[in-house]
């Protein structure tokens, strides 16, 4: 069983692989991490998976939300565990309102089995809707980001599309998130990604995070010249 002195433990690895000019970076990129060891993402998430292979369960009953690493390790413990999807849906409603930056929700890994027998995708779909639908920032972002890795596929691309531009909150870590996703639906389904883009039909995203969109399907090696200098003239 994990006690608190194993915790404790933990505690005291941040101690020893803190980085204070890490540390320093992170503040200035990432907000809201002042309370922070300075602890790069694959040592924490090393530790996670750690635990999720001894402990997970006893590990999540006794974790804090202390600073910047142990609410990260929190969401990393749950990406690692090795337990159904639909299990993991409770320890994330815990977690999520937990979310203040996007350096915490960016690294959490949630990925449903995508083979036709399988309904996960289906029931992560309907776990995130409200999560799509909230007004607060990290709520949303949490979903689009999960979104990424679950639903830019041939079955729910234009369900996501349709998603991510029904999207009205205007906090900038949505709009980048937003912005981020339609890029990788762009990338990876063009064809049904454009319409969004030439904002002929259907939905479409507001001006700002349209054109970020744009920007970083441009800074991306993943589309092609041609592209890039089309995706310039549909700027607002």
């Amino acid at each position: 069983m994990f006690t608190d002195e194993d915790y404790a433990a933990v505690i005291q690895r941040f101690e020893e692989l803190s980085d204070e000019k890490y540390r320093k970076f992170n503040e200035g990129l990432i907000p809201g991490t002042a309370t922070a060891y300075g602890v790069r993402v694959p040592a924490v998430r090393a530790i996670a998976k750690d635990i999720a292979k001894v402990d997970p369960i006893g590990f999540l009953s006794v974790c804090k939300d202390g600073s910047f690493e142990e609410i990260q390790l929190h969401g990393m413990v749950i990406s690692a565990m090795k337990i159904t999807l639909v299990e993991k849906f409770p320890l994330l409603k815990t977690f999520i309102p937990l979310i203040d930056n996007w350096g915490i929700c960016d690294t959490v890994s949630i990925k449903a089995n995508q083979k036709d027998s399988s309904d996960e995708v289906s029931l992560l779909w309907d776990f995130l809707s409200d999560y799509f639908t909230s007004d607060k920032e990290f709520y949303i972002r949490f979903a689009v980001v999960i979104g990424m890795s679950n639903f830019i596929t041939g079955k729910y691309i234009e369900r996501y599309l349709e998603r991510l531009t029904n999207i009205t909150h205007e906090g900038y870590y949505v709009r980048m998130g937003v912005a981020w996703a339609a890029c990788e639906c762009f990338i990876k389904f063009r064809e049904e990604a454009l319409p969004i883009f030439e904002r002929k039909s259907g939905g479409t995203l507001d001006p700002w995070t349209h054109n970020k969109a744009i920007q970083k399907c441009r800074e991306s090696f993943r589309v092609t010249p041609e592209d890039k200098e089309y995706l310039k003239t549909l700027k607002i």
